[in-house]
This record gives C-alpha cells, sequence and structure tokens, in this order.
C-alpha cells in the first residue's frame, strides 16, 4: 500500500473500536502516526497492540472528548511532542436503547449530544488553529445516515449525527481557503460494538442485501486524509449502500419484478 500520509500525525477520537477501529488501522497503513482518543483504557492498549504488531505507529490517551480539559491536555501532548497535527477524525460517538422521545431521559439525549457534538467541538478547537498556523490540515467528522431521514427510537442520535453535518458545513466555510479541509462521511448500517442490541436489521431489506463493514468506511476516511482530497471541503459522504435511496415503494416493486 501506498505510504501517502507517512509521518502524518493522525487524532483519530473512538479510535479503539468499531469504525474508529478500521479507520485507525487504515491510517496507520497509509504510514500515518495515530492517536486515539477514547476512553476505554483495555480497548486502547488492545488496539494499540494490535496496529503496532501489523507495523504500524499508534498511541493512546485515556479520554473523555466530551471534557474539554481532557481533550486540551492530550492535544497539547501531542503537539508538544511532534509540532504538528496533520489530521483529526471525529469518529467518538454512543448510543442508547431504543425508547419513544416522550420516553426518553433526559440523561440519554444528554450523554448522546455531549458526545457527538461536545466532542467534535472539543476536538476542533484543540486542533483547528494549528492546523491553520500550518496552512494545512485534514478535518472528517463521522455522522451517519440516521442524520438525514432519523431513526424511530433514537432521536437523540439523530439530532447528533445531523448536527455533525451542520457543523461540517460551517467549519468548512470558517476554513476555506486556510489549506485545512473539513468534510463528513455518512455511514449506513455498519455492526459494530455500539450498535449491538440497538439496531436489528436484516440484510434482505438492504439494497445490497448486505450491510457495511467498517472498512468500507475507512477507505472513504483515508481518501479525505490524504493531500489528494485538498478540492474536497464540506462535502458530506454518504457511505450505506444505496440506503437513504431506498424506500418500502421500491422494495415492495422490486418483489413485484422478480415474481414477474
Amino acid at each position: 500500500m501506498e505510504k501517502e500520509l507517512l509521518n502524518q500525525v493522525a487524532i483519530v477520537t473512538g479510535g479503539n473500536s468499531g469504525i474508529g477501529k478500521a479507520i485507525s488501522f487504515e491510517l496507520a497503513d497509509r504510514g500515518a502516526h495515530v492517536i486515539i482518543l477514547a476512553r476505554n483504557k483495555t480497548r486502547n492498549e488492545e488496539t494499540k497492540k494490535e496496529i503496532n504488531s501489523n507495523g504500524g505507529k499508534v498511541e493512546t490517551y485515556s479520554v473523555d472528548v466530551s471534557n474539554s480539559s481532557e481533550v486540551n491536555k492530550a492535544v497539547d501532548e501531542v503537539y508538544s511532542k511532534y509540532g504538528k497535527i496533520d489530521i483529526l477524525v471525529s469518529n467518538a460517538g454512543n448510543a442508547t436503547p431504543l425508547k419513544y422521545s416522550t420516553e426518553m431521559p433526559l440523561e440519554d439525549f444528554d450523554a448522546v449530544i455531549k458526545t457527538h457534538l461536545f466532542g467534535a467541538f472539543n476536538c476542533v478547537k484543540a486542533c483547528g488553529d494549528r492546523m491553520r498556523k500550518r496552512k494545512y490540515g485534514r478535518i472528517v467528522l463521522i455522522s451517519s445516515v440516521a442524520g438525514y431521514h432519523g431513526f424511530a427510537g433514537q432521536m437523540n442520535y439523530a439530532v447528533a449525527k445531523h448536527g455533525l453535518v451542520g457543523m461540517g458545513y460551517s467549519l468548512a466555510k470558517e476554513f476555506d481557503g486556510s489549506g485545512v479541509t473539513v468534510n463528513i462521511v455518512q455511514p449506513g448500517i455498519i455492526p459494530t460494538p455500539m450498535c449491538k442490541g440497538v439496531i436489528n436489521v436484516s440484510k434482505d431489506n438492504l439494497p445490497e442485501a448486505r450491510v457495511g463493514k467498517p472498512e468500507d468506511i475507512a477507505y472513504a476516511v483515508a481518501f479525505f486524509c490524504s493531500p489528494r482530497a485538498g478540492f474536497m471541503n464540506g462535502t458530506p459522504l454518504v457511505i450505506d449502500g444505496g440506503l437513504v435511496i431506498e424506500t418500502s415503494v421500491d422494495t415492495s416493486v422490486k418483489k413485484l419484478l422478480s415474481k414477474a
């Protein structure tokens, strides 16, 4: 694989599990020095060992991204050590058990908003001006197709993911012309530990007859992080196997056509 990110410093939040872990592996495979910010120390160490044993370079910090003090401390240490931050992938996320909005505890709404939106805000604030000063940077926000059409029972998640799209558009305008790009990736249904017990969809109901893989997302994120993506800014990229364009009417028509 071409080492197009050789010696670049890449911060990946939530980079020890699911999509984030796949992103960490992909960036490391392309030569980046990956810095994982995530809460779970055990998973951090496990991911670090896996990537290092695969020839990659990774460091981990046990950080709650919704806590600005923890984020600032970690980013300050990274910047002090390397003198730069080339890439920020804001991927840290969480989900709560399915509940109608009228029955959802405020704590559930608050927890999801803080991790997704406060987390992204804290990380961009800690990294953005440092990127601008060097006239180079790649920021990728991991949203979701939930930001397009919502999820019944997960209003808090849909609000957070839609908020990341608005954040991405706004940041792209603020950084325009600075050498720093901001793009948004919106995955479809990806089986990850976070989704276990929350989303259970038959692959027969999906356009491609399969759910996505974390690697499907990681490849796209790696492109957005590369120097070659310099002309892409404020771009929302949906990676869902056609889920957002599929409707119940389409599904019914296809079943009729298959019987014709």
